[in-house]
């Protein structure tokens, strides 16, 4: 037995199955309660209607770099795994390091999980699984705290909520950009060539706003097809 037959097996085919199922039921239960909510405070259809066009322009857009991630890990975890990971609760970014740091941990290849025994791709679902269960607890516990916070502060004339929503993206950038700057110079590139397609787009994005909403998936596609050059050139 290795990796890909428990990837591709029956069994797993159906628990994901059975979750999606689950979550599409919920939305659309919450979809009806909250429209119909909407009618009886007196929101017209048309409002409605707008609401649901700008909301799923929003969700769809961005979901093209999703899909271009789940197409990246699909290739070393299979596609059902990284399937229900990333329709679900994963971040693309978090999902595809936690993956890569797991295979590096046991000495295995990302690449070669699939042919690898068993145990490395039940490792490998442990860590993602269990790595970012920690968010949803602790949005649970202190999100709504945390949020009201925030809001309250930018709200009045101090400039604390400011200042702990630029942290909030600091903390970020400092725990991901050293990973990616000192891992080698082709994933440094790809990170130069990453910033350098934002901020242009960015930049375009003044003079053409609808492009705002592909920003991130033309970025993730035009860093992927460089890192292939990068590494070809180093």
């Amino acid at each position: 037995m290795t990796g890909n037959d428990l990837a591709n097996s029956p069994i797993l085919y159906i628990l994901i199955a059975i979750g999606l199922l689950y979550i599409i039921a919920f939305a659309i239960f919450s979809f009806i309660k909250t429209k119909k909510k909407c009618i009886e405070l007196g929101v017209s259809e048309k409002t409605i209607s707008d609401v649901v066009k700008a909301t799923a322009t929003a969700s769809v857009v961005p979901s093209l770099a999703i899909l271009l991630g789940f197409l990246t890990l699909a290739v070393s975890l299979g596609p059902v795994w990284p399937w229900w990971r990333l329709s679900v609760i994963g971040s693309l970014s978090y999902e595809i390091m936690a993956a890569d740091y797991t295979a590096k941990g046991i000495g295995v290849p990302l690449a070669d999980i699939l042919s690898s025994t068993p145990d490395v791709f039940a490792a490998v679902m442990i860590v993602m699984t269990f790595g970012v269960i920690f968010a949803p607890l602790f949005a649970a516990v202190v999100g709504e705290k945390y949020s009201t916070g925030v809001m309250k502060a930018k709200s009045g004339t101090s400039d604390w909520g400011s200042i702990l929503s630029t942290t909030f993206y600091i903390a970020l950038f400092a725990v991901y950009v050293p990973v990616l700057l000192f891992t080698d110079l082709p994933t440094a590139l790809t990170m130069a060539t990453s910033l350098f397609l934002t901020v242009v787009l960015g930049i375009a994005g003044k003079k053409v706003p609808w492009l705002n909403n592909f920003t991130m998936a033309i970025v993730l596609i035009l860093s992927m097809a460089s890192s292939i050059l990068w590494v070809r050139l180093f």
